[in-house]
C-alpha cells in the first residue's frame, strides 16, 4: 500500500515522467536571489483575478450530446478549493455536470469504495499510484474514449498517466522540492551545499530558537541526497531495491553527518516547517505548496533548486499530479463521457493552468508553457516557479511500480532510526531492504 504522504505536509509524486517533466516546463533561468521580487513570492499579482486562455491551445468542451453526471474525488487545501468549486461551477455551465468532493484519507476511501461500486469516476492525486491501483483493478482504460491525443497537449508528460500500454490518466500540474531561504539571514543564493552549510552554521543557535537548517525527514523530502550521490532507492528498470548501493549510503550519510547537526532535532515535517514559517532559520526543503504560507507569514524568501553538494547534483523525488480515471467509468457510458469532458476540459485549459501556477504554486505540464527556443509565444510561470521547474529537470520521478509502495514505512523507519539513535547508515539501509523484500515475499 502506498505511503498517504499529504496528511503531514502536502507532497507530490509514469516512470517514463523523468524525461518529459525535463523537457515539457518553461525554465527561464531565475535571477540571482531566486525569485524576482520584493515581496519574496516572484508572482505577478492578478488584481482581477482573471487569466486568458492562450488563444494557439484551444480548450477542449464537452462533446455534442454529453450530458451525463460524473463525480471528483480530492484532497485540496482549502485556497485550492475554493479555485476548483469555481472550476466546477464553470465547467457546469455546459451539459454534462461534475460534482467534486473534498475527502479525507484518499488512499483509504478509494481503495475502499472502488471496488465495492460506491467511488467516483476521477479522483486527483500524484502519478506514483497508477502502478498499484492499475494492478488491483480500480482504473479504467479510456483510451478509445479521449477526445484528444495527450502527447499533442502534454507531451512525453501524457506518459505519467499510462501504465502497461492503458491510458489511466491526464495530468494536471508537476511538484518536487527546492531550497528555500529567509533574505533575513542570506544576501544571495549560495552556489554550493558548502556555502549552505557556511550559513547554517553562523546562525545556528539553539538555545535562542533560532536553526542553521530546517529540512523534513520523512523518505520523500530527504529524496534528492540518496538519488543524487547514487542511484537512490529503487531502480525500476531491473526491479530491485538500491538501498545498500554505497552511493545512496553516501547521500543518507551526508544528511546524517553534514546538515542534521543544524536542524530542529524533531525530524518531524511540521516541526521543521514551523521553525522556518517563525522566521527562525535561514533554510526549508520544501515545495512550491508553501509558497502562499511564506508570504502569510511575512516571510522575504527566495528559492532555488538544492545546490551541488560535494560535486553530487540533488535529484529529488518529482511527481505528476493526475486526474484519474477509475474503474466506476467501467460502469456507466454516459457517466464515464461526462467524466472524460471535465478531464479534458480542465487539463487543457490554460487560463486555469495559469491561475493554478500563480496562485496556488502549481507547476504547468501543458505545452503552452514548455521552453521552445523556436515560440515566442510560451506562456509564463510565475519567477517563484522557475527554481521549482529547474529542480524538477535535476530530479527523479516517483516509481510507479506497485510493490515500491512497500519501500516506504520500512526505510522511513530506518532512517529515523539513523537520526534519532545513531545507527549506522548502512546497517539501517541493510536491514530496510531485509524488511522490505519480507513484505514482497
Amino acid at each position: 500500500m502506498a505511503m498517504d504522504r499529504r496528511t503531514l505536509v502536502k507532497y507530490l509524486a509514469g516512470a517514463s515522467a523523468a524525461g518529459a517533466l525535463a523537457g515539457c516546463i518553461s525554465t527561464e533561468e531565475p535571477d540571482d536571489d531566486g525569485n524576482g521580487d520584493d515581496t519574496g513570492n516572484g508572482a505577478d499579482d492578478d488584481d482581477d483575478g482573471d487569466f486568458e486562455e492562450d488563444e494557439d491551445w484551444e480548450t477542449v468542451t464537452p462533446q455534442d450530446g454529453v450530458d451525463g453526471e460524473a463525480e471528483l474525488w480530492h484532497s485540496l487545501s482549502d485556497a485550492e478549493l475554493d479555485a476548483m468549486e469555481r472550476f466546477v461551477d464553470e465547467f457546469n455551465e455546459f451539459d454534462p455536470t461534475l460534482t467534486a468532493d473534498e475527502v479525507s484519507e484518499l488512499e483509504d476511501q478509494t481503495t475502499a469504495a472502488i471496488p465495492a461500486g460506491d467511488g467516483p469516476e476521477l479522483f486527483l492525486w500524484a502519478h506514483d499510484w497508477i502502478g498499484d491501483y492499475h494492478q488491483n483493478g480500480f482504473l479504467s482504460d479510456q483510451s478509445d474514449n479521449l477526445n484528444i491525443d495527450p502527447e499533442e497537449y502534454f507531451g512525453e508528460n501524457a506518459e505519467s498517466g499510462v501504465f502497461q500500454g492503458e491510458v489511466h490518466g491526464l495530468p494536471w500540474a508537476a511538484e518536487t522540492v527546492a531550497l528555500v531561504y529567509n533574505r533575513e539571514y542570506v544576501d544571495e543564493a549560495p552556489e554550493t551545499f558548502d556555502d549552505v552549510l557556511e550559513i547554517a552554521a553562523e546562525h545556528h543557535d539553539p538555545a535562542g530558537n533560532v536553526f542553521g537548517f530546517c529540512w523534513p525527514q520523512d523518505a520523500y523530502h530527504v529524496s534528492a541526497m540518496p538519488h543524487g550521490f547514487g542511484p537512490g532507492y529503487y531502480d525500476e528498470d531491473t526491479e530491485e531495491l538500491t538501498l545498500t548501493d554505497d552511493g545512496t549510503i553516501a547521500g543518507f550519510e551526508y544528511i546524517a553527518e553534514e546538515v542534521w547537526e543544524y536542524m530542529p532535532q524533531d525530524p518531524d515535517g511540521e516541526a521543521q516547517q514551523s521553525i522556518f514559517m517563525e522566521g527562525q532559520s535561514p533554510f526549508f526543503v520544501t515545495g512550491p505548496w508553501n509558497l502562499g504560507a511564506f508570504d502569510d507569514n511575512d516571510i522575504d524568501f527566495g528559492v532555488m533548486p538544492l545546490p551541488e553538494a560535494d560535486g553530487h547534483t540533488p535529484s529529488p523525488f518529482t511527481g505528476v499530479q493526475l486526474l484519474y480515471f477509475t474503474a466506476e467509468m467501467d460502469e456507466d457510458d454516459e457517466r464515464a463521457d461526462a467524466a472524460v469532458a471535465f478531464a479534458e476540459w480542465l487539463t487543457t485549459n490554460t487560463a486555469i493552468a495559469s491561475e493554478m501556477a500563480q496562485d496556488h504554486g502549481f507547476i504547468p505540464v501543458h505545452l503552452a508553457f514548455a521552453d521552445d527556443e523556436d515560440d515566442d509565444e510560451v506562456e509564463d510561470i510565475p519567477e517563484n516557479l522557475e527554481a521549482y521547474s529547474a529542480a524538477v529537470e535535476n530530479g527523479q520521478p516517483m516509481p510507479t511500480a506497485p510493490e515500491f509502495g512497500n519501500v516506504w514505512e520500512p526505510l522511513e523507519t530506518e532512517w529515523l532510526a539513523v537520526l534519532n539513535e545513531g545507527k549506522d547508515v548502512a546497517d539501517a539501509m541493510a536491514d530496510a531492504e531485509d524488511e522490505i523484500r519480507d513484505s514482497w515475499d
